[in-house]
């Protein structure tokens, strides 16, 4: 997504101040390579990310995370955001400082947008307007990057406090979050050509019913429900936003033939992917 930025002030390869979506080139279909926060100022933006749809009003704080799949619909002639990108490697050194990352992460997966109050939102304002004008007085700065990441470590801190209740500090991470956030992480990297929990508890040193253990006790879905729907996402990004006839998107997703896709794919989505293709936004 950095590639998009040129309306922005820009730490190559690391932290992008946005203050315009206009060259993001978003209006088609973009897996995201860089962990975004989002304050809408005024006006509002219809989005999609993952393929669900949300709307952001005036107030809003919406974030997204990298390798989600993400699409601006459209937005009001006043839209103005406020917008902070970071690039994957610095948002895995980054969240590494908090105690508590896969919750935070699960979290803000799941409830992407929080829509503030006056109050909370001129708060998370003056601190985003506080890391914009360090990014402007401190060009010339030996420290320029490790100023902006501590900056950004607090902002990040107060996006989570000023929407839901602190995090703790001390918290020690258990085995399951580790192992379950590894996990993910596989996922994410290994979805089209591996689909069994075997891969995965293989590439992670435990048993398949460990793994799967470790992701019901973590967030309720067992292992094979979180690959099969990372799988199900990716193919309906595939289905809408190419050319590729079914056959081909099976194939890329590493189905033995389009009949087995199919049965797949109408098991988790509800449809064929032929009438899912024919859907309308």
């Amino acid at each position: 997504m950095l590639n998009f930025l040129r309306q922005a002030n820009v730490l190559p390869d690391k932290i992008a101040m946005i203050t315009s979506l206009k060259e993001f080139g978003l209006e088609n279909y973009v897996k995201v390579q860089a962990a975004v926060l989002l304050l809408v100022k005024r006006g509002s933006v219809d989005v999609e990310l993952d393929l669900k749809t949300y709307h952001l009003e005036a107030g809003a704080l919406f974030v997204v995370f990298p390798e989600q799949v993400l699409r601006a619909k459209k937005a009001s002639a006043d839209f103005e955001p406020v917008c902070i990108a970071c690039s994957k490697n610095m948002i895995d050194e980054l969240i590494i400082r908090f105690d508590d990352n896969t919750r935070l992460i699960l979290r803000y997966r799941e409830n992407p947008l929080q829509q503030l109050d006056k109050v909370k939102f001129d708060q998370l304002n003056a601190s985003f307007e506080f890391l914009k004008k360090k990014f402007e007085t401190t060009e010339t700065n030996a420290c320029r990057l490790q100023v902006l990441k501590n900056h950004l470590i607090a902002l990040l801190y107060e996006c989570i406090g000023i929407v839901d209740e602190p995090i703790a500090t001390d918290v020690v991470k258990s085995r399951g979050q580790v192992l379950f956030a590894q996990f993910i992480d596989l996922v994410v990297e290994h979805h089209r050509e591996q689909h069994s929990v075997k891969f995965y508890a293989d590439e992670l040193g435990i048993t398949p019913k460990y793994l799967s253990a470790v992701a019901e006790e973590q967030t309720g879905k067992n292992a094979k429900r979180w690959i099969d729907e990372h799988i199900a996402l990716d193919a309906k990004v595939l289905l809408r936003s190419s050319s590729r006839d079914i056959q081909k998107v099976s194939k890329i997703l590493n189905f033995p033939d389009v009949s087995f896709f199919g049965k797949f794919f109408k098991r988790l989505v509800g449809v064929s992917p032929k009438a899912y293709r024919k859907t309308t936004d």
